[in-house]
């Protein structure tokens, strides 16, 4: 009796261990760069677990603790015990806008740099699995906080006077800041998600899961005109938006070498107030209002396959598409049936790899290739590698990932025609080269 007394203590403070870590990663704000391209609906590059995003974020045949929830419920069938994972990301985003330069004879020299941003966020996450029941064929479970999709984007840029000469009486000085621009995106759409995986044949498992989405989509414009002052104003819009989605997976084996997946997400309706604060220097008036609003997330639907070839020490190698038509993307701000966005449809492939060594280290790489929902012609691909060590009773991970995309998209803010003859003469859109640099570090434990 005592000694069954001393492993319920045991057991108890490690779950309040892990309890007091999973609220803390919850209160951390999360956040992770999104390019410009993503900014309407959020990022489609998301950041899962060190473990995760190391092998190009896949996970439908793969068992990924409780983030099976997200991935392919149907993978939580394979827990043994329970399992915590926990981590945090750091993500930095470069982005570079570039115009075309012609010379006196409307003749192309080159492309140049017309505006520069760096910026750095972090993002964290966790999730909890384990079986119930007895039995050959226990029910597992699974809880999980993730960010869905985010929002978080920043644009500065100065307007300077260009002109080479003397300023008149009057007129700003030479290179004297004219305006300043801002554009800052915040919020992140986040899942609580629980979900259940169940064996009900020794080579096939399913599973389903609830996720509960909410969050806030912040947007502040902001000019600022140093030089006519009633040309500046400021405007901010806030989405408090939430709703309620499923997922529903199956698992085969074909042998034991091989295994093949299913999943599909259902469509997410997200609803809540818009609420607008505009402000015009001009007039010195504020314009606020609220409406109704809401965005219809497209479904998604997953295939994917793991095998383990006969290798010493153990390989696993796994591979997955994704397909989301976005062109069912539904938006209160632009009403219509038939694709009024002209959204366009994407597959994203995964590709993951790891390799176990004796000591007990694996090390992991993945790459990543999806379509943009935004521009047809632009599309993003991901190189990530990572390693995991022994540490305690679990094991810690860390990842990197690069990727790069490059879009041609409108200017943030319109160029003044009436400043300086035509010195602001500029073309329509610009080439945005988007550049991101992810390292994130997560800790896996079983108990």
């Amino acid at each position: 009796m005592n000694t069954n007394c001393r492993i319920f203590r045991g057991r108890a403070g490690g779950l309040s261990a892990l309890a007091l870590t999973a609220a803390l990663l919850a209160l951390a704000v999360p956040a992770w760069s999104v390019p410009q391209i993503m900014t309407p609906y959020g990022d489609q590059l998301g950041w899962t677990g060190a473990e995760v995003n190391s092998m190009g974020g896949t996970g439908t045949a793969l068992f990924r603790g409780g983030y099976s929830n997200i991935f392919n419920p149907a993978l939580l069938a394979d827990a043994t015990g329970y399992r915590f994972d926990g981590g945090v990301s750091l993500d930095q985003q470069h982005e570079d806008r570039f115009q075309p330069l012609f010379d006196g004879f409307e003749s192309y020299i080159r492309d140049v740099a017309i505006a520069s941003n760096r910026e750095h966020y972090f993002q964290t996450g966790f999730a909890l699995s384990g079986i119930f029941g007895s039995g050959d064929r226990p029910v597992a479970a699974a809880l999980s906080l993730t960010d869905r999709y985010a929002f978080n984007y920043t644009f500065e840029e100065e307007l300077r006077n260009p002109s080479p000469y003397i300023p008149a009486a009057g007129e700003p000085a030479r290179d004297q800041v004219i305006e300043e621009r801002r554009r800052e995106i915040d919020g992140t759409v986040r899942d609580l998600s629980v979900g259940v995986g169940y064996q009900v044949h020794e080579r096939i498992s399913v599973g389903a899961s609830a996720h509960y989405a909410f969050g806030t989509r912040t947007e502040v414009n902001t000019v600022r005109d140093l030089a006519t002052a009633t040309n500046s104003y400021d405007y901010r819009d806030e989405f408090d938006l939430s709703g309620v989605n499923f997922t529903v997976g199956l698992r085969g084996k074909v042998n034991d070498r091989l295994e093949l997946a299913l999943a599909w997400d259902s469509a997410l309706e997200a609803e809540g107030d818009w609420t607008s604060d505009d402000y015009e220097a001009e007039t010195g008036e504020t314009t606020s209002g609220m409406v109704d609003g809401s965005f219809k997330y497209p479904q998604a639907y997953r295939a994917g396959m793991a095998f383990r070839p006969r290798t010493d020490p153990r390989t696993v190698f796994t591979m997955e598409l994704e397909y989301k038509p976005w062109s069912e993307l539904e938006d209160f701000r632009v009403p219509g049936d038939d694709n009024p966005q002209n959204l366009d449809d994407t597959m994203d492939v995964r590709i993951g790899l790891e390799h176990l060594f004796y000591n007990g280290m694996p090390l992991r790489f993945g790459f990543r290739h999806f379509d943009s929902y935004a521009d047809k012609e632009s599309s993003a691909s991901v190189f990530s590698a990572g390693v995991g060590a022994p540490l305690g009773s679990g094991m810690v991970s860390v990842s990197l990932e690069l990727s790069k995309i490059s879009s041609i998209q409108a200017h943030q803010f319109p160029y003044p025609t009436n400043y300086f003859g035509d010195s602001f003469v500029a073309d329509p859109m610009a080439r945005v080269d988007d550049t991101r640099f992810r390292v994130g570090a997560g800790y896996t434990v079983g108990f």
